[in-house]
């Protein structure tokens, strides 16, 4: 019986050492915090300029389009549009080389993969298509760090 004990314990020991050992190789913490954007508040708006590093860029997969004049709407693709908790449609529009601007916008109808807007975009503007969600996260401060 004492034999079978310590052939137990011997066991114990080989199976336990492999995971303690394990446990000393945890990487140590990185000082420096990847921020894949920053926000920048806007004076008199409700909205702020998001602006993402070319790496987060790339992260999200950001894609943009240009909407166009269709009659008398503006049109986009229906994936530009963004809507906040209280149901209020938004898109981002391109303001410079990687920074948005979240910009409210009043919807007539969508017609295919297109929404026919009624005001708030203007024709020619730049549209995030791919992303805006990452942005609307970003911009809220509920976005994951990295």
């Amino acid at each position: 019986m004492r034999r079978s004990r310590r052939v137990v314990a011997g066991l114990s020991c080989l199976v336990a050492a492999p995971l303690l050992l394990g446990c000393s190789e945890v990487e140590p913490e990185s000082r420096e915090v990847y921020e894949p954007a920053t926000v920048h508040e806007v004076a008199g708006s409700e909205a702020a300029d998001v602006v993402l590093t070319p790496r987060g860029a790339e992260e999200v997969g950001l894609r943009l389009a240009t909407s166009r004049r269709a009659g008398t709407y503006t049109a986009a693709p229906y994936a530009a549009l963004v809507y906040d908790g209280d149901g209020v449609p938004w898109v981002y529009v391109s303001r410079a080389p990687l920074a948005f601007r979240r910009v409210r916008v009043a919807v007539a109808r969508v017609d295919g993969g297109q929404v026919l807007i009624a005001s708030g975009l203007e024709p020619g503007a730049r549209v995030v298509t791919v992303g805006a969600a990452e942005l609307y996260g970003t911009e809220l401060g509920i976005a994951g760090k990295h």
